[in-house]
């Protein structure tokens, strides 16, 4: 899979330049965007994906791209560490730290017991270090949430 981006430029209805000559290449594998909200990282990909159209320049594809979109239906009173799948592993451990031995809770746990470091270590490298494990989902945003 291959994305080359020739002198790409896109603009708004309302006249808003959102892209200007962008000239980029990317080849097989994951490649991230980052950058501030409204700066034009969902148009981008809106662009590659082939739903918008450029003003001006060429998006070619070569193989599938795979996109996934901000709008995703989450529970926003779930919790970061169940959208992460590991809160049942660290409900365990706060229980077994408070003194309860059951079983279950051991095997619940396996070899994880440094989930939540490894977990708030990871959020950090994608620059969320901001975001806590037991932050609900609703308090993202939308990028944040997908990051997450």
């Amino acid at each position: 899979m291959s994305v080359v981006l020739s002198d790409l430029s896109f603009s708004f209805p309302n006249g808003r330049v959102v892209l200007s000559g962008l000239n980029a290449a990317f080849g097989p594998g994951r490649t991230g965007l980052i950058g501030v909200n409204g700066s034009g990282k969902s148009t981008l990909l809106r662009l590659i994906t082939g739903e918008l159209r450029p003003a001006s320049g060429s998006v070619t594809v070569t193989g599938e791209v795979g996109y996934l979109p901000q709008d995703l239906t989450l529970d926003t009173g779930a919790s970061v560490a169940s959208l992460l799948g590991i809160a049942v592993a660290m409900d365990a451990i706060a229980a077994i730290e408070a003194g309860d031995v059951r079983p279950e809770l051991f095997d619940a746990v396996g070899d994880d017991w440094d989930v939540a470091d490894r977990a708030q270590a990871w959020l950090s490298r994608l620059g969320l270090g901001h975001v806590g494990l037991d932050d609900r989902v609703g308090r993202l945003s939308g990028g944040e949430a997908v990051l997450t």
